[in-house]
């Protein structure tokens, strides 16, 4: 793809640029609106947990860096902590919502500078942000406190500043690309082959421009090992982190409430099966992207590769495909979950899928690129169809509160799932005071809205002698919390159930799954849920 003459103008801003960075920011805003009344801005677990970790960094029992934990990676969640302190904004998930939403639109912006940029044509940077922008389950995502739309706009803005230092020789470009990819390392863990391959095509960059690796000036070689460095520091970074903490270099990975040990939890028939990972990724594609978006990424892909051979400028378009790739690895391996109506009769982590939307993008705009020159209405018009299929496809899919919006029903399902942890939370913060004993991890709707008050299993010592003695008056529990699940009973049960270290505590709350014990309360004080 030959570089095509731009002005200087060009090369910092564009008109059209600051048109898409408005549209997206009303369409964000209309998105979080409605899924707000839809209630399922809190839909997935997992941005409850998001919220509650930046949340425990600055407010809790016992603050401090350490309750980033270790096993998600820091980056949103140190976003997200300068907003938790906020109650409003907390309870509300604003404090994660509103990064989501930045990135929707940043990412929509970049998708249509790197096609501008990259082709020549505002139309098809037009497209490509259509793409991304009017997808359903990116609108839903975005209004959410979840960390994809974060490594969304982290992945293009990346892809547009290595494509600049392709054309233009500039290496602030390229230190930029080398940031944007250290930042995402620290995003997600699929943002590491990401980052990887990222590396890989700055390579292949080097020897195509004829950049000496071992004589002379050694560019090439300074600028991978630059390039390399920003990334390996933050992946090392994170491995130190683990180690000092938790004490366990791939605790991330290996460790309890690892990524492994969460997904060993699940029944997955894609473990071990490429056949069964590869379809259930297709069906998930299938939902997210929609088959025309998938025909039209296909055939810019392959018309991409055709013309140009393969070279770095197709290779920096090329890498927004690895996360997918490593993402099918994942269901193969046991690491990443994910179900699909098709193949295993439900939804899961839908959301795994929604990444094919950038590649899916930038193809499907190269493709409106190569519409031709001497006729630009065509151009225009590939841009409008591109439009007005995306605008159908939202229109269809919003249609009757979303239930075609598979992210959100997924989430609106776990959002049902979970009502009688939010009753007990609920009732917990408005009925009780003082410290409460609980364990987090699957109990998260409990502790959401009694955070500040939570003795925990990241409470260090605090949960230790709790657990031990939570009558004596050094440890100050007021409150004890158990889940009573049959055959899923947590920690605290495990502990304390029937046993002389609850004297004192008496009962005052019992429904199916949860007992809520209270210091000085009556043995026999037992409310249940009706």
């Amino acid at each position: 793809m030959e570089p095509h003459p731009v002005t200087t103008g060009e090369r910092s801003w564009h008109p059209d640029a600051t048109r898409i960075a408005v549209l997206a920011t009303v369409a964000s805003v209309l998105a979080f609106v409605v899924v707000w009344q839809q209630g399922t801005v809190l839909g997935y677990k997992d941005s409850l947990s998001h919220l509650l970790i930046g949340r425990r960094v600055l407010v809790g029992q016992t603050t401090g860096l350490g309750q980033l934990g270790g096993v998600w990676l820091p980056l949103q969640h140190v976003l997200i902590m300068t907003l938790a302190w906020n109650d409003t904004l907390y309870l509300t998930g604003l404090a994660g919502s509103v990064f989501s939403m930045l990135c929707y639109v940043a990412t929509c912006v970049g998708l249509h500078r790197v096609l501008h940029l990259a082709t020549g044509s505002r139309a098809a940077g037009w497209a490509g942000a259509a793409v991304f922008g009017l997808a359903a389950d990116v609108l839903y995502l975005q209004a959410t406190p979840m960390g994809e739309p974060l490594m969304y706009a982290g992945m293009v803005w990346a892809v547009l500043a290595v494509g600049q230092w392709q054309r233009e020789g500039r290496t602030s470009w390229l230190f930029i690309g080398a940031g944007l990819c250290a930042l995402l390392v620290l995003v997600r863990y699929e943002a590491w082959v990401f980052s990887a391959a990222m590396w890989c095509v700055v390579l292949q960059t080097c020897v195509a421009q004829r950049r000496r690796f071992w004589r002379g000036d050694q560019s090439a070689q300074g600028l991978l090992l630059v390039f390399g460095f920003y990334m390996g520091a933050a992946v090392v970074a994170w491995l130190l982190w683990n180690q000092v903490i938790f004490g366990d270099w791939m605790g991330w990975l290996s460790g309890t409430y690892g990524s492994r040990d969460l997904t060993a939890r699940l029944e997955l028939e894609q473990v071990g099966s490429w056949r069964l990972s590869l379809l259930t990724y297709a069906w998930g594609a299938a939902h997210v992207v929609s088959w025309p978006f998938l025909a039209t990424g296909l055939v810019g892909l392959v018309l991409m590769a055709a013309r140009e051979r393969f070279s770095s400028a197709f290779s920096v378009f090329a890498v927004t495909l690895v996360p997918s790739a490593f993402l099918v690895y994942g269901l193969w391996s046991g690491s990443q979950p994910m179900r699909v109506v098709e193949v295993d009769g439900d939804l899961y982590n839908l959301r795994m899928a929604v990444v094919l939307l950038v590649p899916a993008a930038l193809f499907t705009g190269y493709l409106v690129a190569q519409l031709p020159p001497r006729a630009p209405g065509l151009r225009v018009l590939g841009a409008g169809l591109v439009v007005a299929i995306g605008s159908a496809g939202l229109a269809v899919a919003w249609h009757g509160g979303g239930d075609s919006v598979v992210t959100e029903v997924e989430a609106a399902e776990a959002w049902r799932a979970y009502e009688e942890q939010r009753e007990v939370g609920v009732w917990v913060a408005e009925q009780t005071r003082g410290r409460v004993l609980v364990e987090s991890i699957f109990n998260e709707w409990v502790v959401f809205p009694n955070q500040d008050r939570v003795v925990y299993e990241g409470s260090q010592d605090a949960w230790t002698s709790g657990l031990t003695a939570p009558a004596a008056a050094a440890n100050d529990i007021d409150v004890v919390v158990m889940r009573t699940t049959p055959g899923d009973e947590d920690s605290v049960h495990d502990a304390l159930y029937d046993t002389h270290r609850l004297s004192g505590f008496g009962v005052v709350l019992q429904t199916d799954n949860f007992l809520v014990l209270e210091k000085g309360a009556p043995g026999d004080a037992v409310r249940t849920r009706q």
